[in-house]
Order: structure tokens, then sequence, then C-alpha cells
């Protein structure tokens, strides 16, 4: 069991992350929340599916896509689990590292509820980060839509990204309205500015960090970007996890290690620990925003 402690910013509201969910899903079950009862009880099995999506508006660029998701039984396209209403998050991946280092962190938000889309475009050298946060965007509505997900999915939308693709979430979500929820691991400023671009979001805030992050120092990156967002004080957090280091939040690239070495940076904690404390902030923070019990919790956990 983690207690943010130290790792919240000290104007922050401290609780400890796993008796929030356990809280969290009692009053889900006690107020008859339709994804927290009966067969849509977490945890589930989890699905994995591959696609390749279409975006027509944008001269048929092609987007491909792993999902992760509640589904009645583990493996590779099985079927989901329906009529449970799941969120639909999008995360984008960081610079050069695959969408594949991230299945650890899309299966265990899967496990617990929600349908986790990881777009495996702009992955070189030369990714275009403008692009890269349309893609998100458009990865929320594309899954939405799709027939395989219909029966499953909700109508609450979140999007997320480590390094590149926060930066690349806050440029998705400043785009338009429909997102009710941001999140950023370790965020990157990008181009164009994702500083400049979070004056345009209101919607709730969370950004993770890591105190050994040399890649994406924070008062160069999430701390502007926190400052610049148009989000209500209250419903925006940035929590700092003590002795993380900024590929961690990964599951491991040799690009991101050698950049990582070139500026002095390295963890001072195990990637696994690392990895456990972000899903214990992240995991309650977004069943926060997607249940109706969330007003109970406001004055505990924000």
């Amino acid at each position: 069991m983690m207690s943010f402690g130290e790792a919240v910013d000290s104007s922050m509201q401290t609780i400890d992350a796993l008796s929030s969910w356990r809280l969290l899903a009692l009053l889900a079950l006690a107020l008859g929340d339709p994804g927290l009862a009966g067969d849509c009880d977490a945890p589930f099995a989890v699905g994995q599916a591959q696609q390749v999506l279409i975006d027509t508006a944008r001269g048929d660029r092609e987007v491909p896509v792993r999902v992760f998701y509640p589904a009645n039984l583990a493996g590779a396209a099985t079927p989901a689990v329906s009529g449970c209403g799941f969120p639909l998050l999008a995360f984008g991946h960081g610079f050069t590292i695959a969408n594949s280092a991230y299945g650890d962190l899309a299966q265990a938000l899967a496990a617990q509820g929600f349908i986790v889309a990881l777009p495996g475009s702009e992955g070189g050298l030369s990714p275009d980060h403008a692009e890269f946060g349309r893609d998100l965007r458009f990865v929320v509505d594309a899954v939405a839509a799709s027939a395989q997900w219909t029966a499953a999915v909700g109508d609450r939308r979140a999007i997320g990204g480590h390094s590149m693709g926060g930066g690349a979430a806050v440029l998705a979500v400043a785009a338009g309205t429909g997102i009710d929820a941001l999140f950023a691991l370790a965020p990157a400023d990008t181009q164009p500015s994702a500083i400049t671009a979070a004056a345009s979001v209101s919607a709730p805030t969370l950004l993770i960090t890591g105190s050994r992050d040399c890649v994406t120092p924070s008062d160069q990156h999430a701390l502007p970007i926190l400052a610049a967002l148009a989000t209500p004080a209250e419903h925006k957090l940035r929590v700092d996890i003590a002795g993380a280091s900024h590929c961690q939040f990964s599951g491991g690239s040799l690009t991101c290690s050698i950049g990582e070495a070139s500026c002095g940076g390295g963890a001072t904690i195990g990637a696994s620990y690392q990895q456990q404390q972000t899903l214990a902030i992240l995991i309650p923070w977004l069943q926060q925003q997607f249940t109706p019990s969330q007003a109970l919790l406001a004055d505990g956990f924000e």
C-alpha cells in the first residue's frame, strides 16, 4: 500500500492511493455503479487486439493501434465484456519508444475496467507532434465508433501519454471538447508547444513525474504545463515520485536509456516499483473522474 506522502507537491492534499481505490469501489457498489457491480466487477480478464485505423479526414492516414480491454477470456481478439460502459483511454508513446513498451500499463488499466488504445504512429526519429496529437484524438473517436467495441465502451473519454506522448496528449485535448480527463507521465513540451496549448485545456488533469528525470525536468516541462492549464486548481494535480526516472515510466527503450545516461539521470528505485507507484496514483484518479460517486470523494482526493 502506497501513501503519496513526500511524492505529492506540498501544496497538494495527500492520500493513500490504494485506500482511495478501495473506498471508491465500495461507494460505487453501494450506489449501484454499473461499472463496478455484478458482471461488471473488476478485475477483468484482459483481451488484446491490433488494428490499423484509417483517418479519411487526413488523406486516409493510417494509424496502427493496439487495444487492451476487459474481456470474457484473456487472449488475442477475445470478446469484450459488453454492457458495462467502460471508459476509453488513448495513450501516446514516448519518443522512439514502441507502443508495446506500455503493454503492462495498458493491461493493468484494462483489468480495472478501462479500454486502452495505444497508437503506434510517429515512432521515428523526426516525429510530427501535431500529427501525433491528432492521432490520439482520432483514435478515441475511431475505437468508440468501431463495431468491435460499441457494446463495451461508454461515453467517457481520457487521453494520456508518456514524454512526447504526454505533450501530444495536451495538444489533443486542447484541440476540442469531448475529453473528460487528461493525464501524462513525465510530459515533454512539444512543437507546437504543449505549454502554450495547455491554456486551452480545462479538463481535470493529472501529471506524474519523477524526481530523477533529467530528460524532461519538471521545472521545464510538467510544471509550466500545469501552470498554464485553464483547469480549475482543485481539478489539477502533479505527483512527483521520489527516485523515479524518465525512462522507467515505460517498459524499456534503448534510445531512451542512452538519452537518460547522457544527461546524468537514472532512477534510485526499481522499474517495477516505479510502475506500481504510477498505477497506485493513476487508477484511483481515473476512477474518480469516471464514477458517479466522485463528488463524495472530492474532499479526499484532488
